[in-house]
């Protein structure tokens, strides 16, 4: 940190990096000239590592697939450079991929500039800048993003930056969107410290120890205990949790419109997979307890789902899936929190209640082990 002022524009992109951000994938326009400016002297005064590396991206789409796909791979976010309402529309579905996935990623838009008559530094210049001016221009992401906000001026660019991707980072997370025109990406900012030790994701979260009692009480209690899992993998800790406590139990798991590795498809309590089914799943429809846990739509009700009688647990970073507007599990308990700590807390309290019956539990792991290979053996004829 230097005690010059600075642009607005450089103030926020060293502040991406401070959090993290290794790369902006961007599609730049005319709203983006403070960006560019910031990039054009860094390069000239040999600060260029002190930025994100710019990465030219042919379509917004493509930008935003790319910082997904190495946020993904590395857990740490990536940023999008949009150029403003035709770039924001431009993302299209690649905002809906990154919603429904989980997936933490910066959104740095434009805005058309707020003067047109030389006021400031940035004011209108170009036919554009009147006719991609919108009411509302976070409106066209807002149901996919976890934050939108317009940095209004330069002094808050630093800190907004660092909030975005604090929520974004915080479970469950997701994409956030920030827009600024270009009077404010230009605007002179006084210098800060850096921020990014006090803007950690938020803590992950334990189960209350009543809460663990009752899940594991439950599945010590189950004939035919089941997890039902979609994305429990994007945490490889929850993958061997889970390993542990269906072993000890000898749970089976079934994947349901699966999107990571959730469970090793080899293993013999692994029961299958289920999309759009036609008709009752087997497996689903045998539970007597199921366990959901890290799961948008465990089964589709109106053709598949358990028993009447089967007692429902919902475990998750978002049990009650907040930003969708029709969605229900008829479960007997919700409960909010990290899985990979959760499924460890539920092990430990079955073996301090004195873990299952052993000739019981090696007879159910005899019988789903059948259950694995008679479904391999019909995958392999197809």
């Amino acid at each position: 940190m230097t005690d010059r002022p600075e642009t607005a524009s450089r103030a926020l992109l060293t502040a991406m990096t401070a959090a993290g951000v290794r790369y902006l994938f961007a599609n730049l326009g005319s709203d983006h000239t403070g960006i560019i400016e910031a990039y054009a002297r860094a390069q000239q005064d040999g600060t260029l590592g002190e930025l994100p590396e710019l990465v030219i991206c042919p379509h917004e789409f493509v930008a935003l697939s790319a910082a997904q796909g190495y946020t993904q791979v590395t857990g740490q976010p990536q940023a999008v450079l949009v150029h403003v309402d035709c770039g924001t529309q431009n993302l299209g579905g690649a905002v809906h991929n990154a919603a429904r996935d989980r997936v933490p990623v910066l959104i740095l838009a434009g805005l058309s500039p707020v003067t047109q008559h030389g006021e400031l530094p940035g004011s209108r210049t170009e036919f554009i800048h009147w006719l991609q001016d919108t009411a509302d221009q976070a409106g066209l992401v807002r149901g996919y993003v976890k934050y939108a906000q317009e940095i209004r001026r330069g002094h808050t660019a630093r800190q907004l930056v660092h909030r975005a991707l604090q929520i974004a980072r915080s479970e469950p997370p997701g994409p956030v969107y920030l827009a600024a025109s270009r009077e404010v990406l230009e605007e002179l900012v006084p210098p800060e410290p850096d921020q990014s030790p006090w803007r950690s994701p938020v803590a992950p979260a334990a189960l209350a120890p009543e809460v663990a009692d009752e899940l594991a009480g439950a599945l010590l209690g189950a004939a035919n205990p089941l997890v039902v899992t979609s994305y429990l993998g994007r945490d490889p800790d929850a993958v061997a949790a889970l390993t542990d406590l269906c072993e000890l139990m000898a749970a089976g798991v079934l994947e349901s419109a699966p999107m990571r590795m959730n469970f090793p498809a080899d293993h013999p309590l692994h029961l299958g997979y289920q999309w759009n089914t036609a008709g009752q799943n087997p497996v689903l429809g045998a539970a007597d307890v199921v366990l959901v846990a890290g799961s948008d739509v465990p089964w589709i009700p109106v053709t598949n789902s358990p028993p009447s009688g089967a007692r429902i647990y919902m475990l998750d970073a978002d049990p009650v899936k907040e930003q969708m507007t029709l969605w229900h599990i008829p479960a007997t308990r919700y409960a909010r929190a990290d899985l990979a700590i959760a499924l460890r807390q539920v092990a430990g309290a079955v073996r301090r209640l004195g873990g299952p019956d052993r000739a019981a539990t090696e007879a159910r792991a005899q019988r789903l082990a059948a259950t694995h290979q008679a479904q391999r053996a019909e995958w392999a004829a197809r």
